[in-house]
């Protein structure tokens, strides 16, 4: 209490002042209309003002929930697009073998380039459903690598740029297919080896992925032939492939999950057992 009457006896006049000022101002407004359709209209231009600020504050806090969700309907898309590519006039329908595929949507926490071996570490992990063996993609027009590595929260891949990385590919509407391996170290350009110098192929033509293992669907875009030699004496083509996406612009992946590998790799598995 006598706190309040120190600062009272100290301010007391400023005190007063802001009161008779506020007074004042409330008798202007309401007993003059002039002034009052002023004050009214100030008043709705900083109140859209405030109200514009705010609405681009909460837009901006929520780009997180919109991006999340762009990503979970991108990965719809390209689940039904591969549908698609499996789906053929004798099966309008597809059933649940063309559904083997899911799509984990997730961002690039590092992302090596310009290293012999490169890795890739995505923020997500086995809370996620992320496993070792999972392949991991751009869009429907590129491959980024393969997970060999998880953890709870995160999930290291052997990119693409990599020469341990060895993905089964196709030339589209070619019926042939071989092995892209990263020889060169450009992070623009693979090598498709082992495709049969018998098998015509022509420069342009498209690079998908061939569906011969677990990994990737087929139909997945690569890239295309740049250009191609024979080595002397060899038997198969060396084949420049271009690739569709730049992996040094890299930020967000999606992680497919074959839902039918385990059942593939064990009957694989007891084949070669045998």
């Amino acid at each position: 209490m006598h706190n309040a009457f120190q600062l009272i006896a100290k301010y007391g006049v400023h005190i007063l002042f802001v009161v008779l000022e506020i007074i004042c101002f409330n008798l202007i407004i309401r007993y003059n209309p002039s002034q009052r359709n002023i004050f009214l209209n100030s008043s709705n231009v900083y109140a859209s003002r405030i109200q514009n600020v705010r609405a681009q504050f909460d837009q901006y806090l929520s780009l997180k929930e919109v991006n999340d969700s762009l990503m979970r309907q991108n990965a719809n898309l390209i689940e039904n697009l591969i549908v698609i590519e499996y789906a053929t006039k004798s099966i309008p329908n597809a059933d649940s073998l063309y559904l083997a595929y899911d799509l984990i949507p997730t961002t690039i926490c590092r992302n090596d380039i310009f290293k012999r071996n490169n890795h890739i570490t995505l923020c997500s992990g086995n809370r996620e459903g992320i496993e070792a063996g999972m392949g991991v993609i751009e869009s429907t027009a590129g491959i980024v690598g393969i997970v060999n590595n998880v953890t709870e929260n995160f999930a290291q891949v052997i990119s693409i740029l990599n020469p341990q990385a060895k993905i089964s590919c196709s030339i589209k509407n070619r019926n042939t297919h071989g092995t892209l391996v990263w020889r060169n170290r450009d992070p623009l350009h693979m090598t498709l080896e082992d495709v049969p110098k018998h098998h015509k192929i022509v420069k342009g033509d498209t690079i998908i992925t061939s569906g011969y293992s677990t990994i990737f669907p087929r139909g997945i875009l690569v890239g295309t032939i740049e250009d191609y030699t024979i080595e002397s004496g060899s038997n198969s083509y060396s084949v420049s492939v271009k690739l569709f996406n730049d992996l040094t612009k890299l930020q967000y992946a999606y992680v497919v999950k074959n839902r039918f590998s385990q059942e593939q790799i064990s009957l694989e598995s007891s084949e070669r057992n045998e």
